[in-house]
């Protein structure tokens, strides 16, 4: 689970700021909250405001931190990404810290650096009371030092490790907790816990994602599919059921690139758990290439609809609408966030879907008392500002600041009583979150146009 996430001089963001799941005193939806050792999150989230307000800046932010985790050094261009509304900003590091449960332990982790280089980087595990450090490494007259937990370097094999480590093996551009993790992940285990966090728990959807090698997942794993099937009939799309037309590659061959599709197959063979994305140059339609049992197939979603007979009719998926594509491709992380224990944080939740529709899936997902995961989103559709669908501190607001700062704030800055109507609240300005618009009447959008009167 997310605690908190902060940041500092990246993308819309000047002064450090901060997001976070914490609850406040509110007796809304208890089952909200979740206790995990020491601390009380939320496992629901609505970040809303208005276009270039930097909702999307805080999920880059985080998408930031986790690529640069898993790719183990830092981003290439990464002074590009400092605000640029303060030039005083372009000698100012940049920092990103972020809190979390891994393996049910707590852990704070950040990164500052600058000029391609780290100047720090801290992993803690977060207690109460105090902190417990279990590595920091510093950069400073272009002198890098590594300490790690008490007691680790008592031992003089230990000792000299950390002293190689910080002036001949570790880059200065490269991310420690990564290096641990590949290469001694088994003598520390608080590394492995933290690494793993961003590597399988965290999971960032972009509003243009699209869910890696789905007709492969489906085909694999029916429980999946089932959970597919009871979702997607009951959200009025007109599919009644998904199918995955599985065909050994001889038998489409005739519709594809030869020489490509061979080329693919050679490596699918040599890595037999790889996947490859097709899609169709006229259609946009995607299909999987899979080698498994020794053959290879491709893999396809294929829709089906009730004609007047009520009989099945199969349709390629790329008949469906935009809505109804967004609705499949959610369907692995729905079922995560119900079954399953990891993070799910999603930029434009409601993009081509209507209101009614994204209203019901986060109603159903908020009232489920035994849902496992944690759903961040952000997003404009004001009907899910509801105290029976999200309490006032899983809701949050992105603003612009005169200076053209982001700032973020939580609705339960505001004093609100329970029976208050957030939603109409939000779109008469109550609590910021809005475009200001100035008044349209005075554009003059016809002042360039020549005009044909005589």
């Amino acid at each position: 689970m997310l605690i908190r996430f902060t940041t500092k001089n990246l993308y819309s963001f000047n002064e450090e700021t901060e997001f976070n799941v914490l609850p406040n005193k509110t007796q809304r939806l208890p089952h909200h909250k979740i206790k995990q050792n020491e601390f009380e999150i939320l496992r629901l989230s609505a970040i809303y405001g208005a276009n270039g307000s930097g909702k999307s800046n805080l999920i880059k932010s985080i998408a930031l931190l986790e690529s640069m985790v898993e790719n183990g050094k830092l981003d290439t261009s990464l002074n590009d990404r400092k605000f640029k509304l303060n030039n005083l900003n372009e000698a100012i590091p940049t920092s990103i810290g972020i809190e979390f449960f891994s393996n049910d332990k707590a852990y704070y982790y950040t990164l500052t650096f600058d000029n391609d280089i780290i100047l720090n980087e801290t992993l803690l595990e977060s207690k109460k009371n105090t902190d417990v450090l279990i590595f920091e490494r510093n950069n400073e007259n272009n002198i890098q030092t590594i300490n790690f937990y008490d007691g680790y370097i008592e031992s003089k094999k230990n000792k000299l490790f950390v002293e190689v480590l910080a002036e001949k093996i570790l880059q200065k551009n490269e991310i420690l907790l990564s290096f641990l993790n590949s290469k001694y992940k088994d003598e520390f285990i608080d590394v492995a816990n933290a690494f793993s966090w961003f590597d399988t728990t965290l999971v960032i959807i972009h509003p243009d994602a699209k869910p890696s090698g789905l007709a492969h997942i489906l085909d694999l794993n029916l429980d999946l599919k089932e959970f597919a099937n009871n979702l997607i009939a009951k959200l009025n799309t007109g599919i009644s059921k998904l199918n995955i037309e599985r065909k050994k590659i001889e038998e489409s061959i005739e519709n594809l690139d030869k020489k490509k599709i061979k080329s693919i197959i050679d490596n699918l063979k040599k890595e037999p758990n790889l996947l490859s994305v097709i899609t169709h140059s006229e259609t946009g339609e995607e299909a999987i290439l899979v080698h498994e049992n020794n053959e290879t197939y491709l893999k396809k979603i294929i829709t089906t609809h009730l004609n007047n007979k009520g009989d099945g009719i199969e349709f390629s998926i790329n008949l469906e609408s935009d809505g109804t594509k967004r609705l499949i491709d959610y369907i692995p992380a729905f079922n995560g966030i119900i079954n399953e224990n990891r993070v799910y944080i999603i930029d434009e939740i409601e993009r081509s879907i209507h209101p009614i529709t994204i209203k019901e899936i986060i109603t159903k997902i908020s009232l489920d008392h035994l849902a496992k995961g944690q759903l961040i989103f952000t997003t404009h559709e004001s009907c899910l500002l509801d105290q029976d669908i999200l309490r006032p501190d899983e809701i949050w607001f992105a603003q612009k600041d005169i200076d053209g700062a982001s700032k973020l704030y939580s609705l339960s800055d505001f004093n609100i009583h329970n029976t208050a109507n957030i939603e109409n609240g939000y779109l008469n300005g109550r609590y910021g979150g809005i475009p200001f618009l100035s008044n349209l009447k005075d554009l003059n959008w016809h002042k360039y146009e020549v005009s044909d009167q005589k």
